[in-house]
């Protein structure tokens, strides 16, 4: 499985990297390592939205980005106290 990983990973971050090139690639100031910021757009907003979310009547975009950084965050809390607890403290019950 170690071997899986680190292609998994690779393939992950290639696909991302990809996808930001692409709506790098539409700006107008001809540099593609510059970043013109768009009020419209919001940080990893790549428009995968396959259950329309974001879209309609009362939607908030802004708010569903909130709600994604604050359950990220909350998986990185949980993810360090497991490693803590794994390789600091030595707990046996795990």
């Amino acid at each position: 499985l170690d071997e899986v990983q680190a292609l998994v990973l690779l393939i992950g971050l290639g696909y991302q990297a990809l996808a930001e090139y692409n709506l790098q690639r539409d700006e107008t100031d001809g540099n593609i390592l510059s970043v013109q910021y768009k009020k419209e757009r919001l940080p990893g907003d790549l428009g995968f939205d396959p259950l329309g979310l974001s879209k309609g009547k009362g939607s908030d975009i802004k708010g569903l980005h909130n709600i994604e950084v604050n359950s990220g965050r909350l998986a990185m809390i949980g993810v360090t106290s497991f490693l803590f607890k794994e390789f600091l403290v030595k707990d046996p019950e795990i």
